[in-house]
């Protein structure tokens, strides 16, 4: 009878000897190395979309706005003066691209902005939930569609309410810039067409 009994614990090994390869996890804090310091750089959030095709020409650009949106919601819009691009060299523009880029550190919920020019609004999105460690994103738009209203004095108005208290801590600092593209000359579009 002992034979059956020492078959079947042969086959359940007992539950002390099943821990045996896990002791390590048990170790001290105190007897562990020390990990380095180390500084966690911010996040960088991206999304997958198709770029936007521009002209092979160098963009002439246009800062619109710097602001930091701290304790915003249910406040006025941020404005600035819009002046159209006179010193650009070129007036003929084959593509405009608006940028959004911000960046935001602590702890903070994902908001909805909107950004106006002339009272026609020009990009609607919502923000990146911010990290600890601080986040950066950069959003581009082709607003070619609004070249007449672009070349024209305007007021642009950038909406992004916040809130700020003891827990969410969170500032977004903003920058709006646009770029203008010009057009490519025929005799460029020709000879990349033709390799000529």
């Amino acid at each position: 009878m002992a034979f059956p009994l020492f078959s079947h614990s042969l086959q359940q090994p007992h539950s002390s000897t099943a821990n045996l390869h896990r002791t390590t996890l048990f170790r001290s804090e105190l007897i562990s190395e020390p990990k380095p310091f180390t500084v966690t750089p911010p996040t960088t959030f991206f999304e997958v979309t198709k770029p936007i095709e521009v002209p092979k020409t160098k963009p002439c650009s246009c800062h619109i706005l710097q602001h930091d949106f701290g304790y915003t919601y249910g406040k006025p819009p941020v404005l600035a003066n819009y002046k159209p691009p006179s010193h650009c060299a070129s007036q003929n523009f084959g593509k405009i691209v608006f940028e959004w880029k911000a960046t935001c550190k602590a702890r903070q919920f994902d908001r909805i902005f909107g950004v106006w020019l002339g009272g026609v609004e020009i990009f609607r999105s919502c923000t990146a939930e911010p990290r600890a460690t601080g986040i950066v994103w950069t959003v581009q738009k082709d607003i070619s569609r609004y070249c007449s209203l672009l070349m024209t004095h305007q007021t642009l108005a950038a909406y992004l309410g916040n809130l700020i208290s003891n827990t969410y801590t969170g500032v977004y600092h903003v920058n709006i810039t646009i770029y203008f593209y010009p057009v490519e000359e025929m005799a460029v579009i020709t000879s990349q067409i033709w390799g000529i």
